[in-house]
C-alpha cells in the first residue's frame, strides 16, 4: 500500500471526480479521521472543477454510551455542517442524523452472537447502505485509514479468518469507498491541527476491553518499540495474498447459488465437486449467508461438510439431492446444538449463544431465560472472587489465556479440549475479565468445571456466582 499525504488525495479525487455528476455519501462519527474526510469533501465540493459534486452526511448515535455522549458527539457533526454551510451557501452539502433505539446494539449482538463491536458495526453498515438507496448515491466514503488497516490484518490473523477475508480492508467493495485508507492516523491528527478541523475523542479508544483496543493500545506500541518496519511487512504481505487469492474470490462470486424460498437454496452438484476443498469451503460460506444463518459456524465443521457434501448442525442442513447440493437453514434453531450430552440438554432446556456486557454495579444479569449471573459484596459457598470492577462476561476468544496455579498462563481453548467441552457449546461458556485480564471460565452450569483465578490485591471486590431460574 503507497502512502499518499491528505493534500495528494485531494487533487487525485477532483482528477478522478472532475465535471461529473457526483452524489457522495460519508459516514461521520465526530473524530479526527472522519471529520478530516469530510473537510476534505466540502474543500472538493468548493472547488470550480466539482459543479456538479454534492456531499452527504449521515451521522449515527449507536446509543451504547453513557451520560449521552454518542448523542453529542453525533450533534456536533450536525452543527459543523450548519456552520459550514453559513460560512459558504454555495456548498452543495446535507446532513442527517440517525439515533438507533436503546439496547439495539445489545440485542443485536445476542441475536448475532458476535460481539457488541460487531453488532454496531452490522446495524451502521445497515444505516449507510438505506441512507445511500434514499439519496442515489454514486458512492459512501468512510474514514477508514492505514493504522486501520493494520489493525484489522493482525485481529483477523490472531482470529485465525480465511485468507479471502485475511487480505484487509478493501479502498472499494459495492458502494463503499475508503479514501483515507493510505493515510496514517499521525498525519490525519496532523493535517487536523494544522487546518483547525475541530473533531470529539471517543474515550472508549483508550480502554483494553474491547479486542481491537488491545491490539491498537497494547500490541502495535510493542510492535513499534521493538519491530522496526514491521507495518511496511504487514501491508506488503496482505497485498501479496490479495493477489493469491483474488482468483479464488472470483470464482466464489460466479458461483451460482439459486435460492429456494428464504432459508434454502441450491447449487450445481457437478460445478462444486470440481472445485478444490478451499473453494468449496468459500462457496458454503456464502451459500450460509444467502440463506439467512447468522451466527458463527466453525471452520472445521464447514471444511468437513466440503469435503463430505452433508452436515446437519448449527441448525443448518446440506445434503445432496439428484444433481444438486440442498442447503437449508432452520432459523429459530440458536437455542439448541447437536451432540451436547442428553443430562445437560434436559438441565438447560434453552441455550443462549452470543452475549457481551459490561458490568460495573452488582445485581443479577440474564444470560437467558433459565440461567443469569449475580453479582454481589457477600461471598457465598457457590460463589468465587473477589473481583474489582468493571467486570466484562463474554464468549471466548480466540487469544484468551488464564492463569494456571503455577503461575503459567494456558488458553482456554486448551482448558476446553482438555475437559473435553463439544465444539458447538463453548461459546456458550462465560468468559469473566477483571482489569483486562481473564480471571474465570465459568461451566460448572453445563457438568463441566471452573477455573478461578481471584484477584489477590482486591481490596473491595464483588463475588460472582451463577444461578438457575
Amino acid at each position: 500500500m503507497k502512502s499518499e499525504t491528505i493534500e495528494e488525495l485531494k487533487r487525485s479525487l477532483i482528477e478522478k471526480w472532475a465535471e461529473s455528476e457526483m452524489r457522495v455519501g460519508i459516514g461521520v462519527s465526530g473524530g479526527p479521521d472522519s471529520m478530516v474526510l469530510l473537510s476534505l469533501l466540502c474543500g472538493i465540493c468548493g472547488s470550480k472543477k466539482m459543479r456538479n459534486f454534492s456531499v452527504f452526511v449521515l451521522t449515527i448515535d449507536h446509543n451504547i454510551r453513557k451520560g449521552g455522549v454518542s448523542a453529542a458527539d453525533s450533534d456536533f457533526v450536525i452543527d459543523w455542517v450548519a456552520g459550514q454551510k453559513k460560512l459558504n451557501t454555495s456548498l452543495k452539502l446535507y446532513a442527517e442524523k440517525q439515533t438507533f433505539d436503546e439496547a439495539l446494539v445489545d440485542e443485536t449482538a445476542l441475536k448475532r452472537g458476535k460481539g457488541t463491536e460487531e453488532a454496531a458495526r452490522f446495524l451502521r453498515y445497515k444505516a449507510f447502505e438505506e441512507f445511500a438507496r434514499k439519496h442515489n448515491l454514486n458512492i459512501f466514503c468512510t474514514a477508514h485509514n492505514k493504522n486501520d488497516q493494520l489493525e484489522t490484518l493482525i485481529q483477523r490473523f490472531l482470529q485465525g479468518s480465511s485468507p479471502l477475508s485475511s487480505t484487509g480492508i478493501q479502498f472499494e467493495r459495492g458502494i463503499f469507498f475508503r479514501p483515507l485508507l493510505s493515510v496514517s492516523r499521525q498525519e490525519i491528527l496532523d493535517f487536523a491541527r494544522g487546518n483547525k478541523i475541530p473533531y470529539r475523542i471517543d474515550a472508549t479508544n483508550n480502554e483494553t476491553v474491547y479486542f481491537r483496543n488491545k491490539i491498537r493500545n497494547c500490541l502495535v506500541p510493542f510492535l513499534d518499540e521493538h519491530f522496526e518496519g514491521w507495518q511496511t511487512g504487514v501491508l506488503h504481505g496482505a497485498e501479496k495474498l490479495e493477489d493469491l487469492t483474488a482468483s479464488a474470490r472470483a470464482v466464489t462470486a460466479a458461483t451460482v447459488i439459486t435460492a429456494k424460498g428464504k432459508n434454502r437454496a441450491e447449487l450445481s452438484l457437478k460445478d462444486f465437486t470440481a472445485f478444490d476443498i478451499g473453494i468449496r469451503i468459500q462457496v458454503l460460506y456464502k451459500a450460509f449467508v444467502q440463506i439467512g444463518v447468522q451466527q458463527r459456524i466453525p471452520y472445521q465443521a464447514v471444511k468437513k461438510c466440503a469435503a463430505m457434501l452433508k452436515m446437519d448442525s448449527y441448525g443448518v442442513s446440506v445434503a445432496v439431492c439428484g444433481n444438486s447440493l440442498v442447503i437449508s437453514y432452520e432459523p429459530d434453531f440458536g437455542k439448541s446444538f447437536q451432540n451436547v450430552t442428553r443430562k445437560m440438554l434436559a438441565q438447560n432446556e434453552s441455550l443462549f449463544s452470543g452475549f457481551f456486557m459490561i458490568i460495573d454495579k452488582c445485581g443479577s444479569y440474564p444470560l437467558h431465560e433459565n440461567l443469569e449471573i449475580v453479582v454481589q459484596k457477600e461471598k457465598n459457598d457457590t460463589s468465587f472472587g473477589p473481583f474489582d470492577f468493571p467486570l466484562v462476561i463474554r464468549n471466548r476468544q480466540s487469544a484468551d489465556k488464564i492463569r494456571s496455579a503455577d503461575g503459567s498462563l494456558k488458553k482456554v481453548s486448551r482448558i476446553f479440549s482438555d475437559w473435553k467441552v463439544p465444539e458447538q457449546l463453548r461459546d456458550e461458556i462465560p468468559i469473566v475479565e477483571a482489569q483486562n485480564t481473564v480471571c474465570a471460565v465459568i461451566a460448572s452450569w453445563c457438568g463441566y468445571k471452573d477455573w478461578l483465578v481471584p484477584q489477590q490485591d482486591s481490596k473491595n471486590g464483588v463475588y460472582i456466582s451463577m444461578r438457575k431460574l
